[in-house]
């Protein structure tokens, strides 16, 4: 994971106001962050970021870092758990904890999407997990696959961009419910 100092801090930070305040977050520049912390441009470009892309990715990676290494974890164990039980308990907490900023970067349209960034680093794991089992569905491994990224991305989201964000300890049993919905089970037509 990578490391980050008392002002890189208040950078972020003052970025997720601004994200919050603004009605465009896309014109978000450097200078509006300066501004915010009480430093001069020039010293975050310097010391700090080079763009707000790759102020943006460090986020993205401090976000993301906590969960990959367990996910790692999971697929050089035994694999005993079910992939998505492993998921609702040790992942689910790690994003509860980043949740501030989660709500923002699902809410909020941002050059660069968090959802697709989360789409392309859990990929290659939830093709692994689905190696295990059978594909009788007609569909490629790579839209399966893509398939459940996305459903997952999409229940996350609409958890932690709610109103009234519920704890990961009582959210998990219903992840786990609603990743084995189909899309008329939850209008009632089944």
């Amino acid at each position: 994971m990578k490391l980050i100092s008392d002002r890189q801090r208040q950078i972020m930070d003052a970025f997720f106001m601004l994200v919050d305040e603004v009605d465009e977050p896309r014109k978000i520049s450097m200078e509006m962050i300066a501004g915010r912390v009480g430093i001069r441009r020039q010293s975050i470009y310097e010391k700090h970021f080079s763009s707000v892309s790759d102020l943006m990715t460090t986020i993205f990676e401090l976000v993301s870092s906590p969960c990959e290494l367990k996910i790692q974890a999971y697929f050089a164990g035994d694999k005993s758990q079910d992939f998505f039980d492993f998921f609702a308990q040790e992942i689910l907490p790690l994003l509860y904890e980043k949740r501030d900023w989660l709500k923002l970067l699902y809410s909020k349209v941002i050059a660069a999407s968090w959802s697709d960034f989360a789409q392309r680093t859990y990929l290659p794991y939830v093709e692994a997990y689905l190696k295990d089992f059978p594909n009788e569905t007609g569909l490629s491994d790579r839209f399966r696959s893509d398939l459940l990224v996305r459903q997952v991305i999409a229940i996350v989201a609409s958890w932690l961009t709610s109103e009234k964000v519920e704890p990961a300890s009582l959210f998990a049993p219903r992840f786990l419910d609603l990743l084995g919905k189909s899309s008329l089970d939850l209008i009632g037509k089944s």
